[in-house]
């Protein structure tokens, strides 16, 4: 790769593999938006965070073409450094490229990376790992595992269906969440920390979570009988769940969650190794540059 000129970091099995067919096409956007860049496909978990952190003194950007997962391993080696990140959405989710208001075309999404100029956002960091959008532990992680096991559904239809699934079998959790300034202490079926308004392909569970207003939206979703559980489910689509009694909206940028037992937990829709039962979340304003 020659210093300066972008590294395109393809994951061909993002979209279940559909991915790694887009990449004629997503030369075709490159070329048209007069991008020098070499395009290299990742060989497994963590190579995209290999990839990155071993061009990030020679590249001049940095692009992910991937879903939310790939953009998640890229950021890994560009945090704290001087060099930006773009993306390229061939993922089944896309949300944070959704929360970036990057276009949904391949030739757009190009152009604008080309022309943009890049600005800082904010960063969660979480076990050692940081996350660009959302965290969810909970119900939220169970779905991301349920999803993550299917082999027809994907993308939106498929968040919902393994919804669905959650809403009749999920165990609520005990659990004590600390922030700043604030407490909670109850059972909940999920809490979910936002850093763009959109998780799970497109559900709108922190409308006003902005990637760079310096704070994280804290969702707090109490337990609802069962039956109840699929009157709550469409208002996650629009947001509007932020309204019923159990739901709570907090701020901040660090917080503890200690809960009475090992529950899954992901972050920007990858899971974590294990299921856990206590974290801390801090948020770094401003760690990251993105063509956006």
């Amino acid at each position: 790769m020659s210093r300066g000129e972008a590294l395109v970091i393809l994951n061909p099995a993002a979209d279940r593999g559909r991915a790694g067919l887009r990449e004629p096409e997503l030369r075709l956007a490159l070329d048209s938006a007069g991008l020098a860049y070499e395009l290299v496909r990742t060989q497994g978990p963590g190579h995209a965070s290999h990839l990155a952190r071993t061009a990030v003194e020679e590249a001049g950007l940095i692009i992910a073409a991937g879903g939310d997962g790939t953009v998640n391993e890229v950021a890994q080696g560009l945090v704290g450094s001087q060099v930006p990140l773009g993306v390229l959405p061939v993922g089944s989710g896309n949300d944070y490229a959704r929360a970036l208001g990057l276009p949904k075309d391949l030739t757009a999404a190009a152009r604008h990376i080309a022309q943009a100029s890049p600005k800082g956002v904010d960063v969660g960091w979480v076990g050692g790992r940081y996350f660009l959008n959302s965290m969810g532990m909970g119900i939220d992680g169970q779905i991301a595992l349920d999803y993550r096991r299917m082999r027809l559904l994907r993308g939106e239809l498929g968040y919902l269906w393994a919804t669905c699934l959650e809403i009749l079998r999920f165990r609520a959790f005990q659990a004590e969440i600390e922030g700043e300034g604030w407490r909670f202490s109850g059972k909940l079926l999920s809490t979910a920390v936002m850093n763009g308004p959109y998780a799970g392909g497109g559900f709108y569970l922190a409308p006003r979570a902005r990637p760079d207003d310096g704070l994280l939206d804290v969702v707090v979703v109490g337990d609802y009988p069962r039956v109840v559980r699929f009157s709550v489910l469409p208002k996650t689509r629009d947001g509007s769940y932020l309204a019923l009694r159990r739901v709570q909206l907090k701020h901040g940028t660090s917080l503890t969650i200690r809960a009475d037992r090992p529950v899954p937990v992901h972050m920007d829709g990858e899971l974590l190794p294990e299921p856990t039962c206590e974290l801390s979340v801090k948020l770094f304003p401003g760690a990251l540059l993105v063509c956006a």
